[in-house]
């Protein structure tokens, strides 16, 4: 009875990762799609021919595009998240904290053009459902970045208090924000890690080198 109690154990493991690798690759073959094409012009079809999946498969994991795309771009979040949240764990002089932070950001933002270019289209073509759920996401983001900004100030004033942590916590997050914008709409002259050092020496109203 053992036996076949762990043998059982072991195909329902088995599925499960099966089950999970599918759906990690109906989301990569998903994202591909919509960065390509847009979430409009995207088809089940043509996301089930990329993932090399019948179109019933994908039905099986998604009632629909549209919780389709919300899954792909949560997963986007998910991850750019992970990348903050290692920084926060890392206890590192505040100064050291502040600039892997604004790297990282910047960095995201400009190794992922077409996911940037994509929430756009999901904010502008107001799709039910969607646009409330990753709206809900975007808001968790940046209460985390501001409380995350506001923390570092705090202790960069037990050196020196001369900063005002709430007003950095929300110009940071905004200038960032904003250069991301102007990236993705094609009127930077600069790549936006291009401007870390200045955004850096604007800050800390010091002499900074990369």
């Amino acid at each position: 009875m053992v036996q076949n109690a762990n043998g059982n154990s072991t195909l329902s493991g088995r599925k499960e990762r099966e089950m999970a690798r599918r759906r990690e690759a109906i989301l990569d073959a998903a994202q591909e799609i919509f960065e390509s094409v847009g979430y409009v012009n995207a088809s089940m079809a043509e996301i089930a021919a990329k993932a090399e999946f019948g179109v019933g498969t994908i039905y099986q994991f998604f009632p629909g595009k549209q919780e389709l795309i919300s899954e792909v771009i949560a997963r986007g979040i998910d991850r750019y998240v992970a990348g903050v949240g290692r920084i926060m764990a890392d206890r590192r002089p505040w100064k050291e904290q502040l600039e892997a932070y604004i790297h990282y950001y910047l960095s995201w933002i400009e190794e992922h053009p077409e996911f940037h270019r994509l929430i756009y289209e999901i904010f502008y073509s107001q799709i039910p459902d969607v646009v409330s759920r990753i709206f809900e996401r975007f808001r968790e983001i940046r209460m985390q970045d501001i409380r995350f900004i506001r923390e570092i100030f705090t202790r960069a004033n037990e050196e020196n208090p001369r900063f005002d942590p709430d007003l950095m916590s929300l110009t940071i997050p905004g200038m960032l924000h904003a250069i991301g914008d102007n990236w993705y709409l094609g009127l930077l002259g600069k790549r936006p890690t291009a401007y870390i050092s200045r955004i850096l020496q604007l800050i800390l109203r010091e002499d900074y080198r990369d």
